[in-house]
């Protein structure tokens, strides 16, 4: 399936992002909590990989054992993201929970495997899934959609819905000792979900976020960049102009 989407891809202006490794340091209420890793590669037949997984280290939940992993297979064309496979495992002692998807654009449905059995979710045109969601909204910004509310049909795990970035602000953010120009976005899924956020999406690493807050349950957990590769798309190190505009 996949060598065949990549057969007939429309030829296509590329997109914002480019190949990748980064690391991003997870906090929780100010305290060290883990450290995620992302990678965004690129096949010779034009179809690209991102993973993103995270795994504990502060000394009791690493213990306990608990990490994520997300990965997604798509392609661009069209000037749009096209999700092909999704897959996402969280770990935790007694409780493993898993999905994946695999799109089948053609009947407009995933065949979709879960921890509680098989089963379909419709598709629509342009819908995407929680992780390819962050590269769709990058193309979007880049596409000069930046300073818009956004919609997305994303794929979760039973169920195709409609989601809302909702556009806060322009930003200057130091990360890392270096200066970024972001623009900030609320991803709203629905009231109290686990995967509502605010992030900083950068032009400087084709606009993806170099900083992700959620607040759940009285917890602030905050995801930011603290390596990237190629270094070169980088901002030099240094503090924002004064007449930066800091939020």
């Amino acid at each position: 399936m996949l060598t065949a989407v990549a057969s007939t891809a429309t030829a296509t202006e590329a997109p914002p992002f480019s190949e990748h490794e980064a690391s991003y340091a997870v906090t929780r209420n100010g305290d060290a909590l883990g450290v995620l890793q992302s990678s965004l590669t690129r096949r010779e037949d034009g179809l690209w990989h991102y993973r993103v997984e995270s795994e504990a280290t502060a000394f009791l939940v690493r213990v306990l054992g608990l990490s994520t992993t997300e990965a997604a297979w798509f392609a661009w064309t069209d000037e749009a993201v096209l999700p092909l496979t999704y897959h996402h495992v969280a770990e935790r002692p007694g409780r493993d929970r898993f999905w994946q998807h695999r799109y089948d654009w053609t009947e407009l449905h995933t065949d979709t495997t879960t921890h509680n059995g098989e089963t379909r979710v419709p598709l629509a045109a342009g819908a995407v899934d929680p992780l390819t969601l962050r590269l769709a909204a990058a193309g979007e910004i880049a596409a000069g959609r930046g300073g818009e509310d956004l919609e997305f049909l994303v794929v979760e795990r039973d169920e195709l819905e409609t989601q809302q970035y909702r556009f806060l602000r322009r930003e200057s953010l130091i990360v890392d000792g270096r200066c970024f120009d972001t623009q900030v976005y609320e991803r709203f899924r629905k009231e109290g979900s686990s995967r509502n956020y605010i992030a900083w999406h950068a032009p400087a690493i084709g606009g993806l976020p170099v900083r992700i807050v959620y607040v759940d349950d009285g917890d602030t957990i905050v995801i930011e960049l603290d390596d990237w590769s190629p270094a070169t798309a980088l901002p030099e190190p240094g503090a924002c102009p004064a007449d930066a505009n800091t939020g």
